[in-house]
């Protein structure tokens, strides 16, 4: 009995603690990172700024993967189909909308959240030469015709951009639903149809769009943010308009899909915490005017569920859920 008893503790002890030998050896091979948008956009241009520090914190090379064909849909399966030992992680951004536009079904449980380091408010993007001189102009010619209009989503349609804009027409009076809104693989691919007269405006955060504002190709008439926006002070805010403030956007954060460890979960959560945290990653996200914003996995969790919440209520009245 006491040989049966002493290897009984032997292998309660190696379950106690293998869990943290496998932490500490975590990780011990490159590592991957997939981003469920085209290169150029804002998704792919922060995740790249983070992980150049990852690499440091984790001392392993890390390798992004863009897939957002579908919108993000590629990308995002490959995450939660990806095996749930850590080395293959993803960004993940609001995702709900997916589900309404009959384009794929996810939902929290399909993920394992670990950070959240940037948010960036929405804005309305014209062509430098567009009629709509304010975002007034814009908005009464959406009211009066929305089927004459096409409107960019920048990725897939009832997402990160074009939701929150949605909601700000729908209180606004217009049908939204008359709208053509066009879906896309990306910020930068929209960009591009927006300046070539391809479609008649673009839901894009302000530092997708700064290159080729920069480049006289295209202007925002207003940015859905309660304060002027860094780098960008210029840019309308959109309660200016509809009399009263009005805050929507996005949040990027990273992910692995379900059933990842938690071990494994706090070796990312603390890299992340690190490269958020340096001078070098805080600089380079101003330079390129990105906000930083931090949120550990119990917050990033919350915030998931009332994304969720809240798209469903949008959704809900733009006619696309039942």
């Amino acid at each position: 009995m006491g040989r049966m008893h002493c290897l009984a503790v032997a292998l309660l002890l190696a379950l106690v603690f293998g869990s943290g030998a496998y932490a500490e050896e975590f990780p011990q091979r490159p590592l991957t990172v997939v981003v469920p948008a085209a290169a150029g956009g804002g998704g792919d241009t922060t995740t790249r700024l983070l992980a150049r520090d990852l690499e440091t914190f984790l001392d392993q090379p890390i390798t992004i993967i863009n897939q957002g064909q579908g919108g993000g849909v590629v990308g995002l399966t490959t995450l939660i189909n990806a095996k749930p030992d850590g080395y293959t992680i993803g960004l993940l951004f609001p995702y709900a909308g997916y589900s309404f536009t009959g384009q794929a079904h996810f939902s929290a449980s399909d993920f394992t959240p670990i950070a959240n380091f940037n948010g960036d408010s929405s804005s309305l993007v014209v062509a430098a030469d567009s009629p709509f001189k304010n975002l007034k102009d814009a908005l009464e010619a959406l009211k009066a015709a929305p089927s004459n209009y096409k409107i960019h989503c920048s990725g897939g349609c009832g997402s990160v951009w074009d939701v929150p804009v949605a909601a700000m027409m729908l209180d606004y009076g217009i049908q939204v639903a008359k709208i053509g809104w066009i879906p896309g693989q990306g910020a930068s691919t929209g960009l591009t149809e927006l300046a070539s007269k391809g479609v008649d405006f673009q839901t894009v955060s302000l530092p997708e769009a700064s290159s080729l504002m920069k480049a006289g190709l295209v202007r925002a008439l207003a940015v859905l943010s309660p304060s002027p926006v860094p780098g960008f002070e210029d840019v309308p805010l959109a309660g200016a308009t509809v009399g009263h403030a009005v805050d929507g956007g996005t949040w990027r954060a990273l992910a692995g899909p379900a059933g990842l460890p938690p071990e494994v979960v706090k070796v990312w959560e603390k890299a992340v915490r690190g490269a958020v945290r340096s001078e070098e990653f805080r600089n380079a996200m101003a330079t390129a005017n990105f906000g930083v914003k931090w949120m550990g996995p119990d917050e990033l969790a919350a915030l998931m569920t009332q994304h969720e919440k809240e798209t469903l209520r949008v959704m809900k009245a733009l006619g696309y859920a039942k």
